[in-house]
């Protein structure tokens, strides 16, 4: 499965990561409607596919790109709106991941910087020959790359 208008995600990550400041938190004790992160013809798009309890380190590409393809749907649903957060939280993450790394040695964290990070890992994700075999956070936090 192949995303085709990463642009889309692109846009879509830089929309969530402008609403991320303005979002409610959860009520406490909210039941998450997510399912677990999978790349498989059987997942429902109707929902975050990258669940609470998932652990963050071991997503794949395929979860990434799976997760892209919600959050560009053409109808703008509850579930393209989750998948945008996912992917610009996600983004976020890692920007503070690599600012402590380099010891602040890393561009500013800003919508430029989100864009070019999210079209690198789409390239990256995109180009495998099998996305289920790359771990996310390696190809994201490869900044060389």
């Amino acid at each position: 499965m192949k995303f085709q208008n990463w642009k889309n995600l692109i846009a879509a990550a830089a929309r969530a990561s402008i609403v991320i400041g303005c979002s409610a938190a959860p009520e406490e004790g909210a039941a998450s409607e997510s399912t677990p992160a999978a790349l498989d013809e059987s997942v429902d798009p109707t929902g975050p596919v990258i669940g609470a309890t998932d652990d963050l380190l071991d997503l794949s590409c395929a979860d990434f790109l799976v997760t892209a393809e919600v959050a560009t749907a053409e109808e703008q649903d509850e579930a393209a709106v989750a998948a945008q957060d996912e992917i610009a939280n996600g983004l976020i993450w890692v920007h503070g991941y690599l600012f402590a790394k380099n010891d602040g040695e890393i561009d500013v964290l800003s919508q430029n910087w989100m864009e070019k990070t999210a079209e690198r890992v789409f390239a990256t994700c995109s180009a495998a020959e099998d996305p289920s075999k790359l771990n996310l956070f390696e190809v994201a936090s490869d900044e060389g790359a």
